[in-house]
């Protein structure tokens, strides 16, 4: 049984290992905040994250937090922002 007064943050550009999904899915249970990050990097080779896949490791574990977006690219977030938000909408809304 886990402790109530155990929490981790749910960083999803933390992971550089092989399968970063199947660690974000590990401790997606545990989560007391979460933050997406528009890159993600398997085996240390960053590439676009996967919104889609990430928002669904969440809601399957049941997750009913906040998801704050931690931009951290070399493109204008006055630009990139708002596109990502368009992309991130519809995932959340969705059962």
């Amino acid at each position: 049984m886990a402790n109530p007064w155990f929490g981790v943050n749910f960083d999803s550009g933390n992971f550089e290992t092989d399968d970063p999904f199947a660690d974000l899915a590990k401790i997606a249970p545990y989560a007391v905040n979460a933050q997406l990050k528009v890159s993600i990097s398997p085996g240390g080779k960053r590439q676009p994250a996967d919104f889609e896949r990430i928002v669904r490791i969440l809601k399957d574990a049941g997750y009913r937090g906040f998801v704050a977006l931690e931009y951290e690219e070399s493109e204008s977030p006055f630009e990139a922002i708002p596109r990502i938000l368009d992309q991130l909408r519809p995932l959340m809304d969705s059962p």
